[in-house]
């Protein structure tokens, strides 16, 4: 069953349910973004990469599902406190450690610069990109590894569209931004829904690997179900062979 419903942010959160056994089955529930190819919504349903490998999971753990797709602000701050809860596509970085309880690597993603097509200037390196306003989302994995790195003039904004027409604006207006940070397969979807052409790739920032991250309060024998059905899912080859299928389906 499919449930659609507005969160407080004015992004639709979708609910989707996923179970085995319901009379019997432990419940759970995950957490999410619009992050495509890894996580997004097509047809009205939860999709992507990591969603694939993650309902593989819980098909393994023989648990009761329920998926959101939120705001990642929203989402973030949901799963660090909200009993039996994870959230997915996570970059497990020094910062977040004690944060949450892990799983994975369940894939990887690249990291990137996005700037107009007529940006000129060379970014050959971190310091190199450290001279350019960068427009990034709050809370976001890819804001909190630039600073890592230094680079830190960050414009911050609270979801991913908002930010790519901010390379278009008069270089007087403060909210103007000179480089975007993205997902190398996200942001050209991003773009074309912001209504956004004539942009391209700079510089590789990094690449991560994507976890499940695990909310504190999530029951021991919940965790260790999943845990356990992701290990059997990489020691059987349906982890390689999902990742493989999903990236040749997904790919630009």
């Amino acid at each position: 069953m499919y449930i659609c419903k507005n969160s407080r942010a004015g992004l639709a959160a979708i609910a989707f349910f996923v179970a085995l056994n319901t009379a019997q089955a432990q419940s759970i529930t995950f957490l999410t973004e619009e992050n495509p190819p890894f996580n997004f919504t097509q047809a009205g349903k939860p999709a992507g990469i990591s969603t694939e490998i993650i309902t593989e999971m819980i098909k393994r753990a023989d648990l009761k599902a329920r998926f959101e797709i939120l705001h990642w602000d929203t989402a973030y701050r949901r799963a660090q406190a909200d009993k039996d809860t994870c959230l997915y596509s996570t970059a497990r970085l020094a910062e977040r450690e004690r944060l949450f309880r892990w799983i994975g690597p369940i894939t990887n993603n690249k990291w990137v610069l996005v700037a107009k097509s007529d940006f000129s200037a060379a970014i050959n390196n971190d310091a190199d990109a450290r001279k350019y306003k960068i427009g990034a989302i709050k809370t976001d994995a890819k804001a909190e590894f630039l600073r890592a790195k230094a680079i830190t003039n960050i414009s911050y904004s609270d979801t991913e569209i908002e930010i790519p027409p901010k390379l278009f604006l008069p270089k007087d207006d403060p909210a103007r931004i000179d480089l975007w940070v993205s997902g190398l397969h996200a942001y050209q979807t991003v773009a074309v829904n912001a209504k956004v052409t004539g942009i391209k790739t700079v510089y590789v920032v990094g690449e991560q690997p994507l976890f499940l991250a695990c909310s504190p309060r999530t029951a021991d024998d919940v965790f260790n179900k999943l845990r356990t059905a992701e290990q059997s899912m990489r020691k059987d080859g349906t982890w390689n062979k999902l990742i493989t299928d999903s990236e040749k389906r997904f790919a630009k």
